[in-house]
């Protein structure tokens, strides 16, 4: 495994663009490293099979640091400048990752392109919440209006800014349940 992650380290230093990965490369990366510091634990650290496995420790994930940040910097480049990514060669959590961003900057262009007629309503009053029901368990996110919504469970209902609820309803993780009247009602009280 060290001479893979080597190699992947020094192919994608070297080159503008992401270098191909396996699907399952950072799991099994990770496995490695288990298996280092259990190796290393087990060692007396005074003796040198035990110093070896601490210093092989040390490289190995300063090898994957680097990898990754080298990688996130080129996609997160390729997402803002280019739109669409060729996920081919990515992990599952890169191909995760890019999917994220670019949503994240659709939220923006289209929040950055609406009407000014928003420009004197203050922070509260500009975001609009969409009510969904949850297709499945959704961890903490941050909505455009920088607030922090969830945890959420599979079937739970809840309300989200209209660009993270529209992102969430586009990945099929969600349903927009419509909700007559709401704000009516709400003023009346």
């Amino acid at each position: 495994m060290y001479n893979e992650l080597y190699k992947a380290w020094k192919a994608e230093k070297s080159s503008e663009k992401t270098q191909p990965l396996a699907s399952d490369f950072y799991q099994r990366v990770q496995t490695y490293l288990s298996g280092l510091e259990a190796d290393s634990a087990s060692l007396e650290t005074h003796s040198l099979q035990g110093r070896l496995a601490l210093k092989e420790k040390e490289v190995v994930t300063r090898l994957l640091h680097e990898l990754k940040e080298t990688r996130l910097e080129k996609l997160v480049n390729a997402t803002k400048n280019h739109g669409n990514v060729d996920t081919a060669g990515l992990t599952e959590e890169e191909k995760s990752l890019v999917k994220s961003i670019d949503d994240s900057l659709q939220a923006f262009e289209q929040e950055r392109n609406e009407p000014a007629d928003n420009a004197t309503a203050t922070p509260e009053e500009r975001i609009e919440l969409s009510v969904v029901r949850f297709l499945q368990d959704i961890p903490e996110i941050v909505g455009t209006d920088l607030k922090i919504y969830g945890p959420f469970k599979k079937e739970d209902v809840g309300s989200l800014p209209n660009q993270n609820a529209y992102a969430l309803v586009k990945q099929g993780a969600a349903k927009e349940i419509e909700v007559r009247n709401f704000h009516k009602t709400a003023q009346k009280r």
